[in-house]
């Protein structure tokens, strides 16, 4: 009977810190999720992307074909 009560009361207290941290998962998920959504539309604004992204410097000059272009592959 006592080991019943002190199951009893060992899963009502996981079940109430299991909730607790399922609350703090589930926000900290959602803050991580806007913080995600935010700097990839920050990253849309090409002077933030320049501030913020050392890789936008090393990317190089676009690739242009030449202008007098016949067709034929040498």
């Amino acid at each position: 009977m006592l080991r019943e009560q002190e199951d009893k009361s060992y899963e009502q207290l996981f079940i109430l810190f299991s909730a607790k941290v399922e609350k703090i998962m589930i926000r900290v998920t959602l803050v991580f999720l806007i913080l995600l959504i935010s700097i990839q539309a920050l990253l849309q604004i090409p002077y933030v992307r320049e501030r913020l992204t050392r890789v936008e410097l090393l990317e190089g000059k676009p690739y242009s074909s030449p202008q007098n272009y016949s067709g034929e592959r040498s």
